[in-house]
């Protein structure tokens, strides 16, 4: 049986981790797609070839044990002197990452599998994965502000640069399925079990 497969989304400081963990904690799987890119960027092999020949043999570090290391020095200042190179690593990256999720979500012997994608409409990651549904995890703007300034100990205005880079919340919630208002966790306990 492939189970069905649910995608997490929201903006910064909107809770996502914190649906993601309580489903954790029921006893379901939730893929992290910012943690597993960092695993895929280090260990896929295809990816490491694809980084390669788009960066250059620097790309990667032999390491001691005969494996590699992921340059991330080099590469930043590769992706970040050009959108078109950021473009370029982006287009090897999520099909990798698309990859890996898709290996263990078709493993797993369960009725529901999630992932969790901060950026999932702005990378275009919904339109590789195609999640039969997908959960949005909203809040108001200043608790969301106030959230990831505690969070990352952040200025207020590197918040809201951020919070401006990602899609506006109300036209990711006019994408999702369901929209989780994460303003109290008794509430978000409740709003999860009547998904579920």
């Amino acid at each position: 049986m492939i189970p069905k497969l649910i995608a997490i989304t929201g903006g910064i400081g909107s809770g996502k981790s914190v649906v993601s963990q309580l489903l954790r904690t029921m006893g379901f799987t939730v893929y992290d797609c910012d943690e597993r890119a960092k695993w895929v960027m280090t260990y896929d092999e295809r990816l490491r070839s694809e980084l390669c020949q788009l960066f250059g043999a620097d790309t990667y570090l032999p390491t001691a044990d005969g494996s590699w290391m992921l340059n991330r020095s080099y590469l930043a200042s590769r992706i970040f002197a050009s959108a078109d190179a950021l473009a370029q690593m982006n287009a090897c990256v999520h099909p990798a990452v698309w990859r890996d999720l898709k290996t263990q979500f078709e493993a797993e012997r369960c009725d529901r599998y999630f992932f969790e994608s901060a950026i999932l409409y702005e990378s275009g990651f919904d339109q590789l994965s195609h999640p039969d549904e997908v959960w949005m995890v909203s809040a108001p703007i200043e608790l969301r502000i106030r959230r990831a300034m505690q969070r990352d100990n952040t200025p207020r205005e590197q918040v809201l640069s951020r919070i401006a880079s990602q899609m506006p919340q109300e036209e990711k919630e006019l994408r999702a399925d369901h929209i989780i208002l994460n303003d109290d966790l008794h509430s978000v306990i409740l709003q999860v079990h009547k998904l579920l």
